[in-house]
Order: structure tokens, then C-alpha cells, then sequence
């Protein structure tokens, strides 16, 4: 079975220029610039067609940078957000109009989050008029917590990274699995890398990448996470990010072509 033509990378994020769109007064991290050409370039060369641009914690609300990307990309990328509970409804419309889709929850203490399963269902409930998803950024211990709660929401979610489960204890992923058997709850096959903190070639994240997949086949995305911000090893490369996803497909063109291509074309559109 051929590889569909339409490929996507369904997670990213965007930085700059820095003179158009400056980040936040005090953010959460300093990252390198990374403007928008500077993705599409790199999709073009690896062949991902779509792509989606996660608004990242340094720009706080302020989505200038992402709406601007989406309206640039002729349709072609999607986008998620990063909303509070006083974010205005025409707000919301606005970014659904440019080709946002969902929003980002998020709970990685380095980033500032924090488990508050009453604040995320407020923000679940104004996006759910939209048909949005959520991301849900955490480690597994907190997405084990509070997924079960949010997912009474009735909004879909995905588990963002993997949810950071840990790739040298395979015996602790059995409830991350049983959790997947939900028909709202996706997984994002992403950060690879992070999971084995980028040591030889990220192979250690197979397994793992495998028994998501192969636990949700029709709710399995990828990412790339270009452009890996707030790493202490060398930048992976998105070539070898694809060809780690194919060995977590088992070579099966069909498995690959509904991660790349299927599944996240029900997401986005």
C-alpha cells in the first residue's frame, strides 16, 4: 500500500522573527528563533504536507505569531491555543476562523502548570461549541490523575509526548493502555527523544511508541516537536524521526499511512 501523498506533522511550535513578534515580558523559557518559513522548509524537504503549531508557553496568550503562520499557510496548517478562563469569546471565534482546533492543557511544573482538574474542565466546556480537542502536556503519573476526570467533558483529548511514560520500566505502561481504550482519548507518538533524553538514536522509545500505536490504531498521531526546545543534546533530525516511526509501525505501510495521513486528517481536516 503506497504512502498517502498528504503527510502530517500534527506537532510544532514557532519562534519569531523577533521584530515582528517578540516573545512574552517574562517567559517561561528563551528560546532560539524559529519563524514559520523556517518550518515549511523543513517539511518540504522531508515531504509532510500539514502540519500543527502548538502555541508555545512563552508567548502566553499573545497568538499573533501562530494566527499570522496559519493565515500564511493557505490552509495548510492547523493550530492550538493556549486560553484562560477570561479569554473573550470572540477571541475564540476569531482563532476558530484562521484554523485553530484545540487548545493546550498543560502540566509540567518546569513550565509552570499544575493539575487543576476543575480549571481545565472551565476551559474544556467554552471550547467544546467549537468541536475543539485538547492537548494534554504532563507527565503520566498526573495524566493517569486527571484524564478520567476531563474526559467526562465529552471534548476528545490527546496525551501529548507520550505522556513522558518511562521507556526503561514497560511494566508501569499497562494503565496508560487501558486508559487509551476510551474512545475520546488520543495518543501523540512525539518526543522520542525526551523520553530517552536523546541517547543513541532514541531506540529505547520503540517499544513504548509501538504499544500506543498498537493500543489506539485509529487514535495514534505523530510529531516531530521541532524545533526541541529546552534540550541538553544534540537537535534530532526529522528524517530520523520518521524512520524511528516506521520501525514503531512495524514497516506496515498501512500503520503508517493511518498515523501520517488517516487519523490526524479526521482530527484536522
Amino acid at each position: 500500500m503506497p504512502l498517502a501523498r498528504e503527510r502530517w506533522d500534527c506537532h510544532t511550535h514557532i519562534f519569531g522573527p523577533w521584530n515582528e513578534y517578540p516573545l512574552a515580558e517574562r517567559p517561561t523559557y528563551v528560546p532560539d528563533e524559529a519563524p514559520f518559513h523556517a518550518l515549511q522548509a523543513l517539511h518540504a524537504e522531508s515531504g509532510i504536507t500539514r502540519g500543527v503549531i502548538v502555541q508555545a508557553t512563552p508567548y502566553g496568550d499573545d497568538h499573533r505569531a501562530l494566527l499570522a503562520a496559519l493565515s500564511a499557510s493557505n490552509g495548510a496548517y492547523r493550530g492550538i491555543a493556549v486560553i484562560t478562563e477570561n479569554t473573550p469569546e470572540e477571541s475564540l471565534a476569531h482563532m476558530h476562523q484562521h484554523g485553530v482546533r484545540g487548545i493546550r492543557l498543560g502540566m509540567m511544573k518546569h513550565l509552570a502548570g499544575k493539575p487543576d482538574v476543575s480549571r481545565m474542565g472551565e476551559l474544556l466546556a467554552r471550547i467544546k461549541p467549537y468541536d475543539w480537542h485538547a492537548l494534554v502536556h504532563a507527565e503520566m503519573d498526573d495524566v493517569l490523575a486527571t484524564v478520567p476526570a476531563l474526559l467526562r467533558h465529552d471534548v476528545p483529548l490527546i496525551i501529548d509526548h507520550m505522556a513522558r511514560a518511562p521507556v526503561a520500566r514497560p511494566q508501569e505502561w499497562q494503565p496508560l493502555l487501558e486508559l487509551l481504550h476510551h474512545p475520546s482519548l488520543w495518543i501523540k507518538v512525539s518526543g522520542a527523544d525526551r523520553v530517552t533524553d536523546g541517547a543513541n538514536g532514541f531506540q529505547a522509545a520503540l517499544p513504548l511508541m509501538s504499544a500506543l500505536i498498537q493500543g489506539a490504531p485509529s487514535r495514534a498521531i505523530w510529531g516531530s516537536d521541532w524545533p526541541h526546545v529546552n534540550i541538553r543534546y544534540p537537535q534530532p533530525r526529522l528524517p530520523d524521526l520518521l524512520a524511528l516511526l516506521r520501525r514503531a509501525c512495524g514497516e506496515d505501510p498501512a500503520v503508517l499511512d493511518a498515523v501520517l495521513h488517516r487519523n490526524p486528517r479526521q482530527l484536522y481536516g
